[in-house]
């Protein structure tokens, strides 16, 4: 079975769009997705890129396209009142649960999205990430300490800097066999690269 590398920011109305997709594209597909969530913030600042919402003009377009793709793919979606937002503690805990149990920590990122996106939580509060956390059995403290412990802060730096060296500058952004895709609406042509290579 091949590998598929999905990054990702937690902050990402499109990763979020994504990430609802996208095991069922494994399944068609035969193919084993590495979830690999990621700061675009961090990526932005050596790209001259800013948050979408942020930019003249384009911001406008792009709320509501993120609303109408959202209604086109059945997904729940809205425009948290804090948004975007640096992802730092989603993703400290995702790699922390992923070290011991990557279907659980799937099934984090599921509840993180969809707690941010379609019940509006907010995210960026480390208690709040604990509280989704502890829903599947994750024990607070434990999880408390990974998220400031400095072996999953260099972790999710390491991320970065492989993905920025692959080329990913985005949200989401995928990787099959080293050929690059970006953005949920690249989905339908990755499934069909992926099929045409199998």
């Amino acid at each position: 079975m091949s590998d598929l590398d999905f990054y990702f920011d937690f902050s990402s109305p499109y990763g979020y769009l994504a990430s609802e997709r996208i095991d069922g594209l494994a399944e068609r597909c035969g193919v084993t997705v590495h979830w690999q969530p990621y700061l675009i913030g961090a990526i932005f600042k050596q790209t001259g890129q800013s948050p979408l919402v942020e930019q003249p003009i384009r911001g406008d377009y792009f709320r509501h396209d993120m609303e109408r793709c959202a209604k086109l793919q059945g997904t729940p979606f809205q425009i948290p009142d804090k948004f975007p937002y640096a992802a730092i503690g989603p993703s400290r805990a995702f790699y922390w649960i992923d070290s011991f149990d990557p279907i659980l920590a799937r099934q984090f990122a599921h509840d993180i999205y969809r707690g941010y996106f379609a019940d509006g939580l907010d995210m960026s509060n480390p208690e709040t990430v604990i509280a989704t956390a502890t829903r599947h059995g994750i024990n607070a403290n434990d999880l408390r300490n990974a998220m400031s412990d400095p072996k999953w802060k260099q972790h999710l730096r390491d991320v970065i800097t492989r993905a920025v060296k692959r080329g990913a500058f985005g949200s989401p952004f995928f990787f099959y066999e080293d050929e690059p895709f970006f953005g949920n609406d690249r989905m339908d042509q990755l499934e069909q690269w992926i099929k045409s290579r199998s």
